[in-house]
């Protein structure tokens, strides 16, 4: 059970960093909250940024994101973009 939090916290924190560094944010990654929206907040995502995102989401944890997962809601947050990660990883 220990393991699992552990690994949920360094994927999410990753996550974090990733988006912030996709998004060239002037920001230190500990400003946004993980259930802060990335549309509409003060990490204002646009269509290019979600890109940004997924192309470094699939580098990063190496696999791909089929267009058919390419949903708004998987943009809602840090700990969206976080969960959908762990619910791949789960699967591989």
């Amino acid at each position: 059970e220990k393991d699992n939090v552990s690994t949920e916290e360094s994927v999410i924190e990753r996550v974090r960093e990733l988006v912030i560094t996709a998004l060239q944010l002037p920001v230190v990654a500990v400003v946004i909250d993980f259930d802060e929206p990335l549309f509409g907040g003060d990490a204002t995502v646009d269509s290019m940024g979600s890109l940004e995102i997924v192309a470094a989401l699939e580098r990063e944890f190496d696999f791909r994101i089929p267009d058919d997962d390419l949903r708004v809601e998987l943009f809602d947050s840090i700990r969206s973009l976080a969960d959908y990660v762990l619910a791949r990883q789960a699967i591989t």
